[in-house]
């Protein structure tokens, strides 16, 4: 019911704006950027935009402009290995990457211009990948993604983005790779292996290609292991990724993917010579209780060795995103869904095991049109996305609506505005206040956001932003 008000309520706006001007034929240049096409001048536009294929990157490593810095993986280059997302991002001006050992540790703290995980989004091809589960679960896991599959990375640095909701503090958007457009049905693959102190070891493959012009494929695998510098803090992952394109005659692609992650993640015990229980090891550096990061999952420095200590998880990500070319926009649809498990085990001081599971569910849908231009020096966005998330018996534990309008006013070849809205409406279960009694809670907001850029020189901008923002619990 709720995806049928969803789809109504984006048509309907569809509808409006087809109906209450000409269309404005428009072309999208190497710089990112959108050109307006009319009596034979041109307008440059900054059109931020969830982007899948066709960046602006080309051969290089990395572009940054105001709004967006976005990373060529397959050309980035730096010292030292790149296995996880966190491996890249932590090189962006502005966002900070703080680990707590060398192990790839769920635990590890990315901030974006100061601001932690509870205050951005996390998504992959548009969908999100943070805030899943009955818990709404903001602390991301980083080591469900693997650079194996990815094709570019894009940070947007600040709270005045419309495309991506919950975006308080910022967004990332993980974009993988999903298969050539080709007649030549010859693949191309790579395979790359690392190693490391403390055991650390990697292996990956990555095969691409495609067929006929019809098809196109991406695959990767990927397994990461290692001992860990802390006692007890050893880790084992695993992945699986694949991408399948079908081209559509109409200049449309849909894309289905698939994700499956299984990674175990050994907690740092206590290791303390003062503290008997810990059975002191002098091979580990010394750790005494309570000194280990315990950001993730409240089990670490309290773990004790002589049991069963870590954290274990398997994610299943599935996607179904449809991009066509329409008039002189695109729209962009995605069914995605995610299963995970989880369980944390600690083994405690006084010799007892504790356990902790949890399977959870997240499913959604989005709908937007991007990019179209209805009236002269103005470039229009609008769309929205639902998604319930809870567990197996309850996947309707929350339930999110949110609906954007966005435009783009270049005031003068200098001097551009941004501004629009999203409207927000959050159910989730809980109790009456009085009676106790299992109760839906209801929420509804508007987020009103607005930012304005001054290009002083080719090199030099200014901007100014103001922005409402909800927090999901």
């Amino acid at each position: 019911m709720k995806i049928m008000r969803l789809g109504l309520l984006i048509s309907i706006g569809f509808l409006f704006f087809f109906s209450t001007s000409k269309f404005i034929i428009a072309e999208t240049v190497d710089s990112g950027t959108e050109v307006v096409d009319s009596k034979k001048t041109e307008t440059a536009y900054r059109l931020e935009e969830v982007i899948v294929r066709d960046h602006p990157l080309k051969d290089e490593t990395m572009v940054v402009t105001p709004d967006v810095t976005i990373i060529n993986i397959d050309k980035f280059k730096k010292p030292g290995r790149m296995e996880n997302v966190t491996d890249v991002i932590g090189e962006v001006l502005g966002v900070n990457v703080l680990h707590s050992s060398t192990t790839p540790a769920q635990n590890e703290g990315v901030y974006i211009r100061g601001m932690d995980q509870s205050r951005y989004q996390v998504f992959m091809d548009g969908r999100p990948m943070r805030l899943h589960g009955s818990n709404g679960y903001f602390k991301m896991d980083w080591t469900t993604m693997p650079l194996s599959n990815v094709e570019t990375i894009e940070i947007i640095r600040g709270s005045h983005s419309l495309l991506f909701p919950f975006s308080m503090g910022g967004a990332i958007n993980i974009i993988t790779k999903k298969g050539k457009k080709t007649d030549d049905p010859t693949p191309h693959g790579t395979v790359k292996t690392g190693f490391g102190p403390y055991g650390d070891q990697s292996y990956s493959a990555n095969l691409t290609g495609g067929a006929f012009n019809l098809i196109g494929y991406s695959l990767a695998a990927a397994h990461r292991e290692g001992d860990g510098y802390l006692r007890g803090n050893d880790y084992d992952t695993d992945n699986l990724n694949g991408r399948f394109s079908f081209f559509l005659p109409t200049g449309g692609t849909v894309t289905y993917g698939i994700d499956w992650v299984d990674t175990v993640t050994g907690y740092a015990v206590i290791n303390d010579p003062d503290d008997p229980a810990s059975n002191y090891d002098p091979d580990y550096p010394i750790v005494r209780l309570n000194e280990v990061d315990t950001f993730s999952h409240d089990y670490e420095g309290t773990a004790y060795a002589g049991g069963k200590n870590q954290w274990e998880r398997t994610v299943i990500d599935h996607s179904l995103l449809i991009e066509q070319p329409l008039g002189v926009g695109k729209v962009r649809g995605q069914i995605y869904q995610q299963t995970s498990e989880r369980s944390r085990y600690r083994h405690t001081a006084t010799g007892q095991d504790n356990s902790n599971y949890k399977e959870e569910y997240t499913g959604g849908i989005s709908l937007d049109y991007l990019g179209f231009n209805l009236i002269d020096n103005h470039c229009f966005s609008i769309g929205g996305d639902y998604r319930n998330q809870g567990t197996d018996d309850n996947r309707d534990f929350y339930e999110i609506t949110s609906i954007f309008i966005k435009d783009v006013w270049a005031i003068n070849n200098a001097v551009y505005l941004t501004f629009g809205t999203r409207w927000y409406e959050f159910i989730s279960d809980g109790y009456a206040a009085i009676t106790l009694e299992p109760a839906k809670h209801k929420e509804k907001e508007w987020c009103p956001k607005a930012r304005l850029d001054y290009d002083f020189d080719d090199t030099t901008s200014f901007y100014a932003s103001v922005s409402r923002e909800m927090r999901m619990p």
